[in-house]
């Protein structure tokens, strides 16, 4: 990789990541010597580096290079990739990057694309370094180890899950990594976390640390999508590894970690529920954080960051709107009317009917009858009026209007009445910690796998009516493959992850997306109603190409990168081989 920069420890989040160590001036610390190695520091850098940009603040000195820094960070360019590329937002600003996910036009000069490639692959050689030097003497010693093990899991599953092709580096080199078939990854990863669910804690040391349902949680991912990964594998076994997602999903859902249930009374009477007290600026209360099993710590003083919570609140939001816990509003981002329609179908209420609903974000759960229905369509004080249409006008605030305001992530807090500000630290950062892994995850994969191993889609309702419940939402009395997928959706939108469900119902790009390929905007910028099409447009007329499943790896890698083209090219199973080896031209 030849992007990596400044190899520092951050002493920024303590290690139980309970309180904050202020003093950010530390000293650079490279990953290749051992001559300045820090243990605590650097243990504190491999989880940190998920939660902040680098060393010197919010947006500027990023870790990564060639970037906007405030939107280089981990979670912000993992968002882009898995949600801008799909039925659930639009980004409204007329940055390249993101118009290019929107629209269905990445190539693999795509900066937001070559941003997570490097950030992954920077994060895994911070782990790499740790693990070459840690003590392995106490009991905490360690835990950290299989930790840090764990976070550097976590990063390659998503290397494995964005390309077909990545590197597997797994202890620290000067040479050029080389590259592997997504499924060989597979069957690393796999290793390594069956191992994990042995090392890791039982209960984690901490909340903002990992435990042992971490593992559980992340193989039983993988194993759901297993398929997908190994599509190309030419020994695999289609549905093989259902009954590991059964039996690791089982795992964490008899574990230590409970689903919020409770809804919040406030002084003033106003109610928060359940499933809103996940996405409030105190989202690390106790009787929250018991259904996080990985949460990205977030402090609105020590711990700012244009590429976490930030960016899900600010951009949802522009003057005018119900207070929404900080003072930054971006008026950059808004829902797609797809993802609307998912909260409109099941109350059996067509988009013409939907227009005539006009209602805050604090009002339309109990109109719709689903408590993660945390939408906006009420234009307030904006001077606007929300509508459905879903045009792909950039660059402009009122086109945030033309479909309805997610508001899901706040950075109010429970404890605040409608519509004061939150007891918050800083006027203008969230404190608002983001949920990587929760228990709700779990209850779903469960219900999948049962189904996809049976046949019988209705063996998914217990699970899936344990989530509805919490929601307040009407139980289903049958189930269809539409209707688990829908579910993932309303459970989980805005939340990072949408493409990786999409692909694994087949409705994303390929052959054999073809049912629901033009079911929302984005691909080629066109509005999702079918008649607004022209024939002769190519999506139309011959589909969308398969090697779109994943992402390219950075044009630029390609070239500098010697070994990629001998591994890539040179792979007797590579269906891509004289496509750029991932179907991408370089």
């Amino acid at each position: 990789m030849k992007r990596f920069l400044n190899y520092v420890a951050l002493a920024c989040i303590a290690l139980g990541m309970a309180s904050c160590v202020q003093d950010l001036n530390t000293e650079p610390i490279d990953p290749n010597s051992s001559t300045s190695f820090n243990q605590d520091r650097m243990f504190t850098k491999c989880y940190s580096c998920m939660a902040l940009i680098g060393q010197s603040g919010p947006g500027e000195n990023s870790d990564v290079e060639d970037i906007d820094a405030g939107t280089s960070g981990f979670y912000r360019t993992i968002w882009y990739c898995n949600e801008l590329t799909t039925d659930e937002a639009w980004w409204i600003w007329n940055d390249a990057e993101s118009k290019e996910m929107n629209t269905t036009n990445w190539t693999g000069t795509n900066t937001m694309i070559r941003a997570i490639y490097t950030r992954l692959n920077l994060n895994i050689k911070y782990c790499n370094h740790y693990l070459k030097y840690a003590s392995r003497e106490s009991v905490e010693d360690q835990n950290r180890i299989a930790e840090v093990r764990w976070i550097r899991a976590f990063h390659i599953f998503y290397l494995m899950d964005m390309y077909l092709y990545a590197p597997l580096i797994t202890e620290e080199s000067t040479d050029y990594p080389h590259f592997l078939p997504r499924h060989e990854i597979y069957a690393w990863l796999v290793n390594e976390l069956k191992d994990l669910t042995n090392e890791l804690p039982a209960t984690r040391v901490s909340k903002y640390r990992v435990g042992k349902s971490a593992a559980q949680l992340l193989l039983a991912r993988i194993y759901l999508n297993a398929d997908v990964y190994n599509a190309y594998n030419p020994n695999w076994v289609e549905k093989s590894a259902l009954q590991g997602a059964i039996d690791m999903s089982n795992e964490v859902i008899n574990g230590p970690h409970q689903l919020v249930e409770n809804n919040i009374t406030t002084d003033s009477n106003f109610v928060y529920t359940a499933y809103q007290q996940l996405f409030m600026g105190d989202n690390d209360r106790d009787d929250v954080i018991k259904e996080s099993i990985f949460q990205i710590y977030q402090d609105g003083l020590y711990a700012q960051s244009y590429a976490s919570s930030m960016m899900l609140i600010g951009a949802n939001r522009c003057q005018g709107m119900i207070a929404w816990g900080i003072e930054s509003e971006w008026h950059s981002m808004r829902t797609s009317p797809t993802l609307v329609d998912k909260f409109l179908k099941p109350m059996n209420i067509q988009r013409e009917t939907a227009k005539n609903m006009v209602y805050n974000e604090y009002e339309m759960p109990a109109k719709l009858h689903d408590d993660r229905a945390i939408l906006c369509s009420d234009g307030l004080q904006t001077g606007y009026t929300f509508t459905i249409k879903g045009n792909q006008d950039l660059g402009d605030t009122k086109y945030m209007f033309d479909c309805w305001a997610g508001c899901k992530f706040t950075g109010v807090y429970s404890t605040a009445s409608l519509p004061k500000l939150s007891p918050r630290q800083s006027p203008s950062w969230p404190d608002t910690d983001i949920p990587m892994l929760r228990l709700a995850e779990a209850y779903l994969i469960h219900g999948e796998a049962l189904a996809r191993k049976s046949g019988n889609w209705n063996d998914a309702l217990t699970d899936v009516n344990i989530i509805r419940a919490r929601a307040h939402a009407d139980a289903f009395t049958s189930l269809t493959e539409e209707m688990m997928l829908d579910e993932w959706c309303r459970e989980f939108y805005y939340e990072g992850r949408r493409r990786i469900d999409l692909i694994r119902f087949n409705r994303f790009f390929g052959p054999k997306s073809d049912q629901y390929r033009y079911g929302w905007e984005g691909r080629m910028g066109k509005n999702d109603q079918r008649t607004n099409w022209s024939d002769t447009d190519p999506f139309f007329t011959t589909g969308t190409p398969e090697y779109m499943n994943w992402f390219p790896v950075p044009s630029e890698d390609k070239r500098s990168n010697p070994n990629f083209k001998t591994d890539v090219e040179g792979d007797a199973q590579n269906t891509f081989a004289a496509q750029g080896g991932d179907g991408y031209n370089y």
